[in-house]
């Protein structure tokens, strides 16, 4: 029986892996209040969403880059964007663009809620977990190898070997580099809505995105 690939926690041994977990949502302009009304909104799922959205045997997702008054603006302010500026060459916050934005939602209606191994058509990914039951298990993300990440004293060897599963905490966001293979493991229990966030150079000349092939990995 093949040994299921440790759950880290730690959120040091997780930065020399390539992943900054549990960075704070919640900033002065969009606070938990908030946020619990976004998570009702957008997990919602009604007969029109799912016919234009897709198959209710799957993990729900919902495109929502172009919903008017979801607050896109305010997302990088506060812990999110500092860690960005600290754990990725971006000096300043306009040297990267919104590329993307989806809601995703699993419950235990779905036949399959897991994600397929890929890398995110990113240079930086946000995934925000905006709610979480409190009987939730699984629905882990789960990376493969290991990826540098700025500032970070590393003395851990750039692995590919290596698999790691990261638990989605309510109100706390993972950031990493979309080139970073990942996949979502199976939902054992409960359910959780979590916001993807797709951020790409806006010099595209730093980025390779258009050329990623991104679930042949």
């Amino acid at each position: 029986m093949t040994e299921e690939p440790p759950l880290i926690r730690d959120q040091k041994e997780l930065l020399q892996y390539g992943v900054a977990s549990r960075v704070p949502v919640c900033n002065p302009k969009i606070d938990a209040t908030a946020w619990k009304r976004w998570a009702q909104v957008l997990s919602t799922v009604s007969p029109c969403i799912v016919m234009s959205e897709g198959d209710g045997e799957y993990a729900f997702y919902r495109n929502i880059l172009d919903e008017p008054d979801f607050p896109f603006d305010h997302i990088l302010d506060g812990e999110i964007g500092d860690a960005i500026q600290k754990f990725f060459p971006v000096q300043n916050l306009k040297e990267i663009r919104l590329d993307d934005a989806f809601c995703i939602h699993y419950n235990m209606t779905q036949e399959d809620t897991t994600g397929a191994k890929h890398m995110d058509p990113s240079d930086i990914t946000v995934n925000l977990c905006i709610t979480k039951s409190d009987d939730c298990k699984g629905s882990d993300v789960m990376f493969h190898g290991t990826k540098a990440l700025q500032g970070v004293d590393s003395s851990i060897e750039t692995r590919t070997d290596f698999c790691f599963r990261v638990n989605q905490e309510p109100l706390y966001a993972t950031l990493h580099w979309g080139s970073h293979p990942h996949e979502t493991t199976r939902l054992e229990k409960g359910d959780r809505t979590n916001i993807v966030l797709t951020y790409c150079f806006a010099d595209p000349s730093r980025s390779d995105v258009s050329s990623r092939t991104c679930y042949n990995v």
